[in-house]
C-alpha cells in the first residue's frame, strides 16, 4: 500500500523527542524508535522485572463476572462513557469454548475460545464508578445465525449516547456481511439506530479531530487497517483513508491515535501481529488523509490491546500489556509530550488482565478491562496518587530471560494460499485422546491468527475436521489412545476446497489412504495460512502436538515440528 506522506516519522518527532531528551539515557539502544526512556530502564525493555515497577494504589470492583462458567461464558472488549450523570460500561457478552485438559477451577484465570456465534453487547451503570448495576441485554440476538455482536465502545453524538456494535461472521471476524451498527439510548432503552458503515469494525468510538471531524481507526473483513473521518453532518457519512500497510516492520493490528501537543500533529500506536513484542507507531498531519511510514518503537507490548488518554493536567497515560511475555500485568506509563513515556507503573496482575479502557472524570481515572476474558472490571486511579510515584534506580531482571525469538514476517515457502486453484498442502501430527468431556485442537490459521482449518476432538471423543465455516464429524476415539495424523488440504477457486483426515500408528506418519478416515469437502476460504495454533495445557500430556507443515507427504519427516 503506497502512502502519499513519505517522510520519516523519526524526523516529524524529533522536536517532541528533543524537548524531553533529559529523560533518555545515553545507553538506550536506538534500534527502534525511542518510546520509552528513563536511568531505570534496562538496555533492552524486554528485560523489565515488572515485580519491580511502582504500584499505583487504586479502588477495585468487578461489574460482571462468569468465571463460575468452566469457560463457557466470555466477556471481553471493555468500554467506558460518562453521560447524564451516570458512568456507562459496555461489553461484549457470549458463548465461550473450554479450552481440552482445563478444569472448571483452573478456566477462572484460562482464556476460553471466543468470538463464538451468538455473541451479544451487555452493558451496566453506576452512579460513582464503582457502585454498578446489574449487566442487562444491549443489541438483542445476532440479526443472523452463525454471526455474533462485538462491543466497539460508547459514542457521545449532539447530545446523544449511542453504543457502537459490529456484527460479524463468527468465529473470527473475517467474511463478508460484516457492520458496524449503532444504538441510541432513548432515555429508558437501548433502540437501533442503524448502520454505520459497512465492511467495518472499529477499534475504539470516534474522538474529535482538530478539524472538527470525528475520527475512528478500523479493519475491514479481510483485517485491513485504515480510518475513518467524517461523522459531522450525519453519524453513517463517512470516508476511508488508509492508515498502514503490512509491511517489514510490523502486521498491524488495533491502532489507537490522539492529538500531540501541538494540536496539530497525530500519533497512532499500533498493535504489532508480526510479534515483534513492540508497539509500532505513525503519525498525520493533515487530520488523517495521510500517514507517515510505519515505525516500530521500544515500547514493550504483549501483542494486545491498549488505550491512551490525554489528562486534563496536560500529560499523557497509557494502560496496556507491555510485559511482552504474557498479559500480565496491565501497567500505567506517563509520557509528558505522548511521545516518550518515562514512567512505567504496575497496576493490576498476577492473572490474564487485558483489553483496557480509560476515562477521566472529577481528578480520577476509571480504568475498564477484562480479567481472562470472562470478566469486565474497573479501577478508579485518583491523579494525586500517579503523580505521587517516582521510578527506582533500576528495573532491570537479575537475571535475563531469554531474548524473544520475532515470529518471521513472511510465511514459510510451503504455505498456500486457499483461494489458489489445485494448491495443496500436507500436515501431520501426534494424537493423545483425552478424556470424555475435554477437547483438543490444533489449527492452520493466517498471520492474524484466524484460524481456516481446524482438526479437533471434541466432548464427546469425536475426531472432527473443519474448513472455516463447514465442520465434518468422524470416528469416536478412545480415550488415552495414542495416533498419528496425516492432513491433506487440496485448495480450488471456484469450487469447495477438500480436507482429509488420515489415522495410523503412534510415532509414524501414515501413508495416504484411498479412503480417509474423515474428510471434509463443503467449505471454502481464501486466505494465506502462516501459522500453527496449538490448543493444549503444558501440564497435560494429551491433545495434538509435534504438528508439521510440508508442500508434499514425503518431505513432512524433514519439516520442523511447530
Amino acid at each position: 500500500m503506497k502512502h502519499i506522506l513519505t517522510l520519516s516519522i523519526a524526523l516529524l518527532l524529533a522536536p517532541h523527542s528533543f524537548l524531553y531528551a533529559d529523560d533518555a539515557p545515553s545507553k538506550q539502544k536506538q534500534e527502534n524508535l525511542l518510546m520509552l526512556a528513563g536511568d531505570w530502564l534496562p538496555d533492552d525493555p524486554h528485560q523489565i522485572d515488572y515485580d519491580k515497577l511502582p504500584r499505583a494504589e487504586a479502588e477495585h470492583v468487578i461489574i460482571s463476572d462468569v468465571r463460575d462458567h468452566a469457560g463457557t461464558r466470555v466477556h471481553q472488549h471493555a468500554y467506558l462513557a460518562h453521560h447524564d450523570g451516570r458512568f456507562w460500561a459496555m461489553w461484549s457478552d457470549g458463548p465461550g469454548g473450554p479450552r481440552a485438559g482445563v478444569t472448571p477451577e483452573q478456566h477462572r484465570n484460562i482464556v476460553p475460545a471466543h468470538d463464538m456465534p451468538g455473541t451479544r453487547s451487555s452493558f451496566a451503570t453506576s452512579k460513582d464508578g464503582l457502585h454498578w448495576s446489574k449487566s442487562a441485554d444491549l443489541t438483542g440476538p445476532p440479526r443472523k445465525k452463525g454471526f455474533g455482536w462485538i462491543a466497539r465502545g460508547l459514542w457521545k453524538r449532539d447530545g446523544e449516547l449511542l453504543a457502537l456494535s459490529s456484527h460479524f461472521d463468527a468465529p473470527g471476524y473475517e467474511g463478508l456481511g460484516l457492520s458496524l451498527e449503532a444504538f441510541r439510548w432513548n432515555g429508558t432503552k437501548w433502540v437501533t439506530h442503524g448502520t454505520v458503515l459497512d465492511d467495518s469494525m472499529n477499534n475504539f468510538p470516534p474522538k474529535r479531530l482538530p478539524s472538527g471531524e470525528w475520527m475512528m481507526t478500523r479493519r475491514d473483513h479481510r483485517r485491513q487497517v485504515s480510518v475513518m473521518i467524517g461523522g459531522r453532518k450525519a453519524f453513517n457519512d463517512w470516508r476511508i483513508n488508509p492508515l498502514a500497510a503490512y509491511n517489514g516492520n510490523g502486521r498491524p493490528e488495533e491502532p489507537y491515535w490522539y492529538i500531540l501537543p501541538d494540536g496539530k500533529t497525530i500519533a497512532s500506536l499500533i498493535r504489532d501481529n508480526g510479534r515483534s513484542k513492540f508497539l509500532l507507531r505513525t503519525v498525520s498531519r493533515d487530520n488523517g488523509k495521510t500517514w507517515s511510514e510505519m515505525h516500530r518503537t521500544n515500547f514493550p507490548d504483549a501483542t494486545s490491546k491498549f488505550f491512551v488518554h490525554r489528562t486534563s493536567r496536560g500529560y499523557y497515560v497509557m494502560v496496556s500489556n507491555s510485559n511482552p511475555r504474557k498479559r500480565d500485568p496491565l501497567t500505567l506509563a506517563i509520557s509528558q509530550d505522548g511521545v516518550v513515556f518515562t514512567k512505567l507503573f504496575w497496576l493490576i496482575g498476577e492473572r490474564h488482565v487485558d483489553y483496557p479502557h480509560i476515562i477521566e472524570h472529577d481528578g480520577h481515572l476509571l480504568i475498564a478491562f477484562s480479567g481472562a476474558k470472562q470478566t469486565m472490571e474497573v479501577m478508579k486511579v485518583s491523579l494525586d496518587e500517579l503523580e505521587r510515584l517516582s521510578m527506582p534506580k533500576s528495573v532491570e531482571l537479575d537475571q535475563h530471560l531469554p531474548p524473544i525469538k520475532q515470529t518471521p514476517q513472511q510465511p514459510s515457502r510451503h504455505w498456500i494460499d486457499l483461494g489458489d486453484e489445485g494448491k495443496t498442502l500436507y500436515a501431520a501430527a501426534e494424537l493423545v485422546v483425552p478424556e470424555l468431556g475435554q477437547r483438543a485442537s490444533f489449527s492452520l490459521a493466517t498471520a492474524s491468527g484466524a484460524e481456516r482449518v481446524v482438526i479437533g476432538l471434541d466432548e464427546k471423543g469425536r475426531l472432527t475436521a473443519r474448513l472455516y465455516k463447514a465442520i465434518a464429524t468422524g470416528p469416536k476415539l478412545e480415550p488415552g489412545g495414542r495416533h498419528s495424523l496425516l492432513i491433506r488440504l487440496h485448495s480450488h477457486r471456484e469450487k469447495p476446497d477438500e480436507l482429509f483426515v488420515g489415522l495410523g500408528s503412534s510415532g509414524k506418519i501414515p501413508a495416504e489412504l484411498e479412503k480417509w478416515t474423515l474428510s471434509n469437502t463443503k467449505g471454502s476460504s481464501a486466505a494465506n495460512l502462516s501459522r500453527v495454533v496449538l490448543y493444549s495445557d503444558d501440564d497435560d500430556p494429551t491433545g495434538f502436538a509435534n504438528v508439521r507443515i510440508a508442500a508434499t507427504r514425503d518431505n513432512l519427516a524433514e519439516s520442523k515440528a511447530e
